[in-house]
């Protein structure tokens, strides 16, 4: 999935939660975030702290890569 937009993180994120079954008060205790932080972020309305963001990733066993724009 190509992440373009805050809203686009928000979804990929969702989405992985969804595929491991977990809630976002599971994620977000695994992940070391407030859920209301996490809910913010899935609906593309919080303006996020990347540093966060890379927590809930590795909480998700995912990571980011930076592609050129093609």
């Amino acid at each position: 999935m190509k992440i373009l937009t805050m809203y686009d993180m928000g979804l990929a994120i969702r989405d992985a939660r969804d595929e491991l079954g977990l809630t976002q008060e599971q994620l977000a205790s695994k992940a070391h975030v407030s859920r209301s932080w996490l809910a913010q972020v899935e609906t593309g309305k919080a303006a996020f702290d990347f540093r966060r963001v890379l927590m809930v990733m590795a909480a998700l066993n995912q990571h980011i890569e930076v592609l050129p724009n093609e």
